[in-house]
């Protein structure tokens, strides 16, 4: 999985078959469900904010067959993006 907040400590704690992502992109690519379940918070990406986290960079990782769940804000999601890759 993905966690950006993960501390080194918890990560060493990890059990050995989990693997961790170095960013979202990756941990999508083997993905057969991706479910999204964090806060909205104002702002892109680069300026810390979560708006868009799900991009064009993500989506194109993403498996052909593969479901987007979102259990979140619409805006989390990038919908030109998204409707690019549908198109």
């Amino acid at each position: 999985g993905y966690d950006p907040g993960l501390s080194v400590q918890s990560a060493l704690r990890l059990p050995r078959e989990i693997t961790l992502a170095d960013s979202i992109a990756s941990a999508v690519t083997n993905a057969d469900y991706v479910s999204i379940n964090i806060p909205y918070i104002k702002g892109t990406v680069e300026e810390g904010g979560t708006h868009g986290i799900i991009g064009r960079d993500v989506l194109a990782h993403m498996k052909q067959d593969a479901v987007l769940l979102n259990f979140a804000r619409g805006e989390l999601v990038d919908s030109e993006a998204l409707k690019d890759v549908l198109d």
